[in-house]
């Protein structure tokens, strides 16, 4: 891992607000979290770090086989944790890797971007550098830059105090209409998949009860910057994106998806995270929600699949849902 400062110049301020206690305003949590403030650093405009020439002559036969593809996974963790902030770099629609190039790794800590290395990427185009471990309850904005072009792509760290409640939702055919939208979008990169009614409107409610998002989907590594941008731009609730790692995790069965939300799952509880609801659509997220120790009776899901192994029936829409969860009792403050 090579430090490099370079100087990358702030445009505009951040939406630095803050709240105390809840990372909504709403009720305390454990380790503190009553007494912490929440901060919110993402949106800051950034001036690109120069560039400079790649590192292999090669690189530019990579590069030539289309547009960057870069992704990297948003993190969530307790104050105070170790905390790794991984990337992978690709490009073209076969996602050819990155090799051995250099990618410069910045947070903004709401006083401005702060630099924390520049890491060569492996033979499979990752990389992974260590976060700040100062960082308080908040929601930072990673970015990731390639030296060689200037290509970039973002992700953000969530320091959440433990005992925080989170709810967590697949995407594909649980928020969209069905799981063809995904691959819709998949051989027409300009389609926006069509939502469930009131799928927006269930993630909007959840939020306004003190609740993270979690967007635990099968997607591939490779639509992270669709996803994202869908989300964002159909109003859905903010909160972390977690997508495969790999093409065989995005497999739909009990050892592809099944598998790798379980054990994602797994590792939110082991953290000291609070797993209200869960929603999904597959026999893979039953598989995956209650296998991860999420009762079924806190577990919706839509389509054919509902009522399964005591999870609770949705059908055609999540209005109903919507209801349900406003008439939710506020947090204690």
């Amino acid at each position: 891992m090579r430090l490099l400062l370079l100087p990358l110049v702030v445009v505009s301020a951040c939406g630095g607000s803050s709240t105390v206690g809840r990372p909504d305003g709403g009720g305390g949590g454990g380790d503190g979290a009553g007494s912490s403030t929440f901060v919110t650093c993402r949106g800051r405009a950034a001036t690109p770090a120069p560039g400079q020439d790649w590192r292999h002559l090669t690189t530019s036969v990579v590069v030539a086989t289309g547009a960057a593809n870069h992704s990297a996974q948003d993190v969530i963790a307790p104050p105070g944790a170790a905390v790794s902030l991984p990337g992978k770099f690709s490009y073209g629609v076969v996602s050819k890797d990155l090799e051995d190039e250099d990618v410069l790794v910045s947070l903004d800590d709401c006083s401005g971007w702060r630099q924390l290395a520049v890491v060569s990427t492996n033979s499979d185009g990752r990389i992974a550098v260590s976060a700040p471990s100062e960082l308080g309850p908040g929601v930072y904005e990673v970015h990731f830059q390639v030296l060689g072009d200037g290509s970039t792509t973002t992700s953000y760290l969530w320091i959440l105090p433990t005992g925080t409640h989170v709810v967590v939702s697949d995407i594909d055919g649980t928020l969209t209409a069905s799981d063809s939208q995904l691959f819709m979008q998949i051989l027409d990169g300009s389609h926006v998949p069509v939502p469930y009614p009131g799928a927006v409107a269930l993630t909007t409610a959840h939020a306004a009860k003190a609740a993270i998002v979690v967007y635990l989907t099968g997607r591939p590594y490779w639509l992270t910057r669709q996803t994202r941008d869908w989300i964002a731009n159909l109003g859905f609730a903010s909160g972390p994106l977690h997508v495969t790692d790999s093409n065989e995790e995005a497999v739909p069965a009990e050892s592809g998806v099944g598998a790798y939300k379980r054990a994602w799952l797994q590792g939110l509880r082991t953290q000291g995270y609070v797993i209200d609801f869960a929603y999904g659509n597959a026999t893979t997220d039953i598989y995956a929600y209650l296998g991860a120790g999420v009762p079924a009776d806190t577990v919706w899901i839509i389509g054919d699949h509902g009522g399964e192994m005591g999870t609770h029936a949705v059908t055609g829409a999540w209005t109903a849902r919507v209801g349900e969860v406003q008439a939710l009792p506020d947090p204690s403050p």
